[in-house]
This record gives structure tokens, sequence and C-alpha cells, in this order.
């Protein structure tokens, strides 16, 4: 695999090609750039690469690190949301580790904002999915992601409709097999297209988190007012002119000393749609 392929090479020339890719290393540089993109009218999710947690003690770590974070967001645009993997808050460990973490990340959050809950690779999904289901639930403000190319997901967005979960919709960011995912990336534009319209004609909030215009030039005519979520240097043009045409723009902006392999997706999705020419090339969050 190239991305991994990119991990290779030396840690300087990796941080130089792909820097822009990240906020930086540390907090007060993610709080930087939210305050930079919030003077361009530009919202964000501030997200930490980290470890995932195998063992509880981690999963503290970890959960101590974001109510850090979350306690930033009071100090920064209303516009800044927090992002949180579930494996850095011990998913893996269980699910009810999990949400105890993230209602302990919850409480420190300032009023007005939301924890946006990243997507995982299928075999962590249903585990994910559950957590931020009861979460919300309990009255944690999250918001959920659904992956359009999973077989699952038609059944997911149902439930999260039911639950009035808010939902960011990804096409996918994890090479999976066809057994779990479509793998025609026309079959998966179809299911994008069907979820988006299916969760925006249920009142669900809605966020669009895809680099391909042609789901934006498809979609957003009838979905006046849903946000188009991006990453942070990828095609930045694009996003300046979405926001410029009216349309609300999010970014993901990461940062961490654990920033290796997302700047490798990052530097290999680029190489790949320079070769191709599509923008679509470029895969979601997922390493």
């Amino acid at each position: 695999m190239v991305a991994k392929a990119l991990t290779t090479r030396p840690a300087d020339a990796l941080w130089e090609q792909g820097r822009h890719y990240l906020a930086g290393t540390g907090r007060a540089a993610a709080a930087a750039r939210a305050r930079e993109l919030a003077g361009s009218s530009m919202a964000c999710n501030i997200g930490w690469l980290t470890g995932v947690a195998a063992d509880a003690s981690t999963a503290a770590t970890n959960t101590a690190g974001y109510e850090q974070l979350a306690a930033l967001l009071g100090d920064l645009p209303t516009t800044t949301w927090l992002e949180a993997d579930a494996p850095h808050l011990g998913v893996d460990v269980s699910p009810e580790l999990c949400l105890r973490n993230l209602r302990i990340v919850a409480e420190g959050l300032p009023s007005g904002r939301f924890i946006q809950i990243g997507a995982e690779d299928a075999t962590r999904t249903d585990a994910v999915l559950g957590t931020v289901l009861a979460a919300h639930r309990q009255g944690l403000p999250v918001r959920a992601t659904v992956q359009a190319n999973l077989h699952r997901s038609e059944e997911d967005v149902e439930r999260l409709i039911h639950a009035g979960t808010p939902v960011r919709l990804v096409k996918g960011g994890f090479r999976e097999t066809a057994a779990t995912a479509l793998q025609d990336p026309a079959h998966i534009d179809t299911a994008y297209l069907r979820y988006a319209r299916r969760i925006a004609a249920a009142g669900v909030p809605l966020t669009l988190a895809t680099h391909d215009a042609r789901m934006w030039r498809q979609l957003l005519p009838a979905l006046s007012g849903t946000p188009v979520e991006m990453l942070l240097g990828v095609l930045p043009a694009e996003a300046r002119r979405l926001r410029a045409a009216g349309v609300p723009v999010r970014l993901y902006v990461p940062f961490g000393t654990d920033w290796q392999g997302y700047v490798a997706k990052r530097v290999s999705d680029a190489e790949a749609a320079g070769v191709s020419g599509h923008a679509a090339t470029y895969e979601e969050r997922g390493e």
C-alpha cells in the first residue's frame, strides 16, 4: 500500500511533504488554526492524533487529554467542535468504558458545542454506533459518522434517523472486503446520494463530508444550508469557493505527535488524485 510505503520515508521528509494537512503537533497550534478559519467564516472540528487505547489505563490517559481539549474550546469560536475517535476512549476494551469516558469529556464541553465521533473500520462499527446512540440517549452532544460504502449503512441510517442523532456522511475511509462493503465507486456514489437524501428528508441534521464535487453538485441545490466538511489541506481552493458561494464549510483540523500515519495517508491520496486527475480519488479520514 502506498500510504504504508510513505511511512518508511524519513520523518522530516514526510513532515515537509504533508505538514499542511496538520494544524501542528500541539493544542495551541490547533487553537490558532481554528481562530484563523473562523476569520474566513469557516467552522472546524479539532481532532487529536493519538494512540488507540488497548487497555483502561491508556483510555483514561486519552480521556484526560480530550478533557483538556474540550476545555480549550471555551476560548475558541463557537463554531469550533471536538472530534473524538472511539478507539482512543476505549471502545476496543468495552463500549461501556468508552461511553463512560465520552461522558467525562462531554461534561467539560462548552454549551452549544458537539463531539463528532469518527468512523472506524467495519469490525468496530457496531460498537462505535452503539456507543454513539447510547450517548445520544443520555443527552450527550454527539454526532455520528456513517460510511456510505458499508453494506450495513442503510440499516444504520434508519436507526440514527429514528433516534434523531445528527449524521456526518462519508463515502468510506477504510479498505474493506466485498463481504462488508461496496467495491464499485459508482455503487458507492449511488449509496451516498440515497443516504444523504433520506437523512435530509427525515429532518435529521446532516453534514456532507466528501471532497467529490459531483456529490455537492447533485445534492446542494436541493439541500440549501447543508454543510460540507473537508479535511484541512485537501482542496483548499474548493473549500474557499464553496464558502464564497454561501455553503457552510467545516474542516477537520488535526494535531498531535502521532501524525505520521495520517499524513502518509493524505500524501498518498494526493498522489493518487494527481495521477487520476479526479478529486474523488481522495478518500475520507481513515488511515
